[in-house]
């Protein structure tokens, strides 16, 4: 039996019912999805609160999970659309090898203790580019960051970075940096190191400490931005 015909009798039993006066047109309208502005501050944290929960956060952190308002405003939300950039929370106390559970992401920096502590204490709303590749290529890292300070911008932490790949494959079903690699600058590595970070030709996450005068065009940055009004 195929999906036309089943949905043709369908449609021939509610016309039935809405002539007989089973059921009215209003009825019907309750399975109409109700349309949400996604430049509202308030529908993008409850939004993205569902997807922590829906991933099971609560049983990876033992508890109860809610997420706090973005600081973006309505303005900065819609602009940042506009620029092609996803907004994106990283929750409080939430640890890079909590999240890697959460988003099925093995690697040895999660674990390891030379890597220094970037769990976030607030929950950390900002935002980045919605790009397959980084920018910046073929720049060491610590130029990059230098550059990112000149800008007013910050760099990736592993969780920032985290939450990033798990959300963008998300919404676009592709996972970023397969070609390319990330600087991640919020975060040393043995005291003087730098992590990179991507996914190699199996589609495995990939994390190695590196020297940050290296480059390579295979190479660049991610930046973090905090909605503009805070730097007022």
């Amino acid at each position: 039996m195929s999906a036309i015909f089943l949905r043709e009798q369908a449609l021939e039993t509610i016309r039935s019912m809405v002539e007989d006066k089973v059921i009215s047109p209003l009825d019907l309208c309750k399975f109409i999805p109700e349309e949400r502005d996604a430049t509202d501050p308030e529908y993008l944290r409850g939004e993205m609160e569902v997807w922590y929960k829906t991933l099971g956060i609560t049983e990876v952190v033992g508890g109860s999970f809610s997420l706090k308002m973005p600081y973006f405003t309505r303005e900065e939300i819609r602009a940042a659309y506009e620029n092609d950039e996803i907004i994106l929370c990283v929750p409080k106390g939430v640890t890079r090898i909590q999240l890697g559970i959460l988003f099925k992401l093995r690697s040895w920096a999660l674990t390891d203790e030379l890597i220094g502590n970037t769990t976030e204490s607030e929950d950390f709303w900002f935002k980045t580019g919605n790009s397959l590749i980084p920018e910046y290529l073929d720049k060491p890292g610590n130029e990059i960051r230098k550059m990112y300070e000149n800008e007013g911008k910050l760099g990736m932490s592993l969780e920032r970075y985290l939450v990033f790949v798990a959300r963008f494959r998300y919404l676009t079903g592709k996972t970023p940096d397969r070609s390319h690699k990330t600087w991640i600058l919020n975060g040393k590595y043995d005291g003087k190191g730098m992590l990179i970070a991507g996914f190699d030709s199996k589609n495995s996450f990939s994390v190695h400490g590196w020297l940050p005068h290296f480059h390579t065009p295979q190479l660049g940055g991610r930046y973090v931005m905090i909605p503009d009004h805070l730097y007022v």
